[in-house]
């Protein structure tokens, strides 16, 4: 569509020059405009320049016509020539085109199998890279498996639990956290509970064998302490050995070390430690208390041997006794060293129940084999046995205080039987005794008589001055009686030792005893004789009875030594003196009687003749018979006090 021109009144003409000039500037514009011809059109308009720019317009078409016609014709020949030699090389083209396509279908092939290549290299780096991982991953946690190995191996073995415990322990709170996010290790983490129970398992059996070894060492663990106790306390090895053993050397070693070293507690301590890291230290503690309960009934269950019957023998009788008390002294000290090595396992509490099951069945046994025993000796030897064990147990806090009041009770039986087998030795002394006075012919002899009855006295010495010869006013009845009391005194103090009594109990021990013996056995003994001897023996019985009450100060004396006491601080004493005078009234009464009946007798035999006138200047038979009785029975009196003798002279 062609523009349409201005309006002729809105427009002005421009002169020539001014035209030309305005109408090339506008063609250099829309040649440099690049193609915007919008502006450059509406000036033209504007201006009404129209003819004038279509002209110039032209005439620069027609210029740049002839210049490219120029250019082509300087041109053409070299772009035929050019297109000559594309003509030619286009066959060439074909046949690289081809040879190109061929090449590309060979490249390609290359391509794809050096993909295929690069795939497998690139998975082969892969695994490599997985397996390097791997090898890395399996070193670093390489431990737990030969841990893991190790315990297997362990508990296959069945050898060493505690050494299992501690690797298992080692694996649980050490390595497993590293490795927990690997089904190896929930594998082996399931495993572990298994491997737990059974090492828990195995800790008990330990712990079966170890018990049946506290039962068969407690004898020797018990024996070793009362050994050590007997030492320390001077008691003799006949207490604590058995006869079997008395004739050989003893072994001081045992002295040099504690009782409870017999026994290796490293198993317990093992099992302890084991259950407590695994978490069953309750069971275990409460397996132990049972079992060792179980153990103490059936130790303090008595055997046959300690029965008294006609088929033991003393020593049997006194073996079985060391032997079970040994028993029982090695299971507390077993106990105690328990409670003080050990933490949880036993407490005192556990320990009282033990002693307050333990006692009631020891005493009950102790006292009937006190009852049952009937000879004082060996109830003596029993009590020094219990002593010994209730002095050696005190170590571990036992309480013995009822065991010493049970000995008290058996005392009074003790007592009972000395009595007896004092009272027997005395009247076999007064019957075998021939009632004359001591004569002694030898220093040695009168110096050992004064060593053991040192009581002064009237002897009367020989003529001679070469021979030694005394003769002492009493019969040897008298030191042997002493002898004898003493001993008893004696006796009485050995079954009283070891008892816990006060120096006040023990003076009214030993005092009550020694009177009854003085007052009633010997007395009556003594009572009995008088009744049946003859009248010479009457009168030495006499003399005897003096010097008895003599030594009655002897035996004070020796009591208060023995039980080491003060006599100024004993209200009681011995009551042997106004026995002895009561004894002496009873036979010079007996005297006197048999004197009269004799006299009576003698008259009474002879026939007199009261009517004779004149004597017949010699002494009748009877009158001989009488002087000859009166003469023998007055020389026997000489022995008797000033005034014992004279009244005996009047009565007559």
């Amino acid at each position: 569509m062609s523009p349409q021109p201005p309006a002729a009144n809105n427009t002005t003409k421009t002169s020539g020059p001014a035209l030309y000039h305005n109408v090339q500037t506008y063609i250099k514009e829309l040649e440099i405009s690049e193609g915007q011809l919008s502006s450059v059109l509406k000036n033209v308009y504007e201006n009404n320049q129209r003819e004038e720019f279509m002209k110039r317009l032209d005439d620069r078409v027609k210029q740049y016509d002839v210049e490219i016609e120029k250019l082509c014709s300087k041109n053409y020949q070299d772009f035929v020539k050019t297109f000559n030699d594309l003509l030619s090389v286009r066959e060439d083209t074909s046949v690289l085109k081809n040879q190109l396509v061929e090449n590309n279908e060979k490249i390609q092939a290359l391509g794809n199998s050096l993909i295929t290549k690069v795939d497998q290299l690139v998975l082969e780096n892969r695994k490599q890279n997985n397996i390097l991982l791997s090898v890395e991953t399996l070193n670093r946690y390489m431990p737990v498996f030969n841990i893991y190995r190790q315990l297997k191996n362990q508990m296959k073995e069945k050898k060493n639990y505690y050494q299992a415990l501690k690797l298992l322990e080692e694996l649980e709170n050490n390595y497993l956290p590293m490795v927990k996010n690997y089904r190896f290790a929930q594998s082996i983490h399931h495993s572990l509970p298994l491997i737990k129970h059974d090492i828990i398992n195995e800790t008990f059996s330990d712990l079966k064998d170890f018990l049946e070894t506290l039962r068969v060492e407690a004898v020797k663990c018990g024996k070793i302490a009362n050994q050590q106790m007997a030492h320390k306390l001077k008691i003799d090895k006949k207490y604590y050995l058995m006869e079997s053993e008395l004739e050989k050397i003893e072994d001081d070693s045992d002295l040099k070390k504690l009782p409870f070293d017999v026994v290796d507690f490293s198993p317990l301590y093992k099992n302890l430690h084991m259950n407590q890291v695994l978490g069953h230290k309750a069971n275990f503690s409460d397996y132990y208390r049972n079992q060792r309960k179980k153990q103490l009934q059936l130790a303090m269950n008595s055997n046959s041997n300690m029965e008294m019957n006609e088929s033991k023998t003393e020593r049997d009788l006194l073996d079985a006794y060391k032997l079970y008390l040994h028993n029982i002294t090695g299971f507390f000290v077993i106990e105690d060293q328990i409670l003080s090595s050990t933490e949880g396992l036993v407490d005192e509490r556990y320990m009282d129940e033990l002693f307050s099951k333990a006692l009631p069945r020891l005493k009950s046994i102790i006292r009937k084999i006190m009852e049952e025993c009937s000879n004082a000796e060996l109830m003596l030897k029993l009590k020094i046995i219990v002593v010994l064990f209730c002095i050696t147990i005190e170590e571990v806090q036992f309480p013995t205080i009822q065991l010493s009041d049970l000995l008290r009770e058996i005392r009074e039986k003790y007592y009972s039987m000395l009595l007896d087998k004092s009272s027997e030795k005395i009247n076999l002394i007064l019957t075998e005794d021939n009632y004359t006075c001591m004569e002694i012919d030898s220093q040695e002899a009168y110096n050992l008589l004064m060593e053991f009855f040192p009581l002064d006295s009237k002897e009367t010495k020989g003529e001679s001055s070469d021979e030694f010869f005394r003769r002492l006013p009493y019969s040897g009845c008298v030191p042997k009686i002493f002898l004898e009391i003493k001993e008893f005194v004696n006796n009485c103090v050995k079954f009283s030792e070891g008892l816990n009594s006060s120096q006040t109990e023990l003076d009214d021990m030993i005092r009550k005893p020694t009177n009854r013996l003085i007052t009633e056995r010997l007395s009556e003994n003594i009572r009995q004789l008088i009744n049946r001897v003859s009248l010479t023996q009457l009168v030495q019985i006499v003399v005897n009875t003096i010097y008895l009450e003599k030594s009655i100060d002897l035996l004070e004396k020796h009591l208060l030594s023995v039980i080491k006491a003060n006599s100024s601080k004993q209200s009681g004493k011995l009551q042997g003196i106004s026995v002895f005078k009561d004894l002496r009234s009873e036979a010079e009464t007996q005297i006197y009687e048999l004197l009269n009946r004799k006299i009576d007798q003698l008259i009474d035999l002879e026939s007199f003749n009261w009517n004779m006138t004149e004597a017949q200047g010699q002494a009748s038979e009877y009158m001989k018979l009488l002087l000859n009785f009166l003469k023998s029975n007055l020389d026997s009196f000489s022995h008797l006090p000033v005034r014992l003798k004279n009244y005996f002279i009047f009565l007559i």
